[in-house]
């Protein structure tokens, strides 16, 4: 027997399996979200295990559950088409994409530091729940007066223009 008998077995060969591939991948597009395509022949569409999901047909595994602990409470189940999702427990609120990260609610009057929530610096304000410190408006680079102090909470108000007096 010569190589080229050898050539024409490896043909078939690589051409049997990639009919056996194809035909398996074509029936995994037929699994619908809450299933995945099974290895072997006689499983076809398994249903995602309890506390996994496929939210798209034709899936070759299931993707586990997003746990909400800690800082985060469960704002929507998990079920087999769909994800768990998250939102922050009272004093924090959500941060990226599907509340990846929850941060502490900071009071008017301060904003958030490495440490926790510290008051704004004198000359600065943060009028929100949450942000940060601003410096205070500096009115008499308008030439205008200070009708209202600033505060840790409020920007200072500035009044009319300062008028010139001259000593008469």
């Amino acid at each position: 027997m010569g190589s080229g008998y050898f050539n024409i077995v490896a043909a078939v060969l690589l051409v049997m399996n990639f009919e056996r591939t194809r035909s398996i991948q074509d029936s995994c597009s037929k699994c619908p979200a809450g299933t995945f395509c099974g290895k072997s022949e006689g499983q076809i569409c398994i249903p995602c295990p309890p506390n996994s999901f496929s939210s798209t047909s034709g899936q070759k595994s299931c993707v586990i559950c997003r746990r909400c602990e800690g800082v985060f409470r469960t704002k929507k189940m998990c079920s087999p088409i769909s994800n768990a999702e998250c939102e922050c427990i009272s004093g924090f609120h959500c941060l990226g994409t599907g509340c990846a990260m929850c941060e502490p609610d900071c009071k008017q009057g301060q904003e958030l530091a490495k440490e926790g929530c510290k008051d704004c610096r004198f000359g600065t304000f943060n009028d929100q729940k949450h942000g940060s410190c601003q410096p205070w408006t500096n009115c008499s680079l308008d030439g205008k007066s200070v009708l209202v102090n600033g505060t840790k909470e409020s920007d200072a108000v500035c009044g009319p223009a300062l008028a010139d007096f001259s000593p008469g």
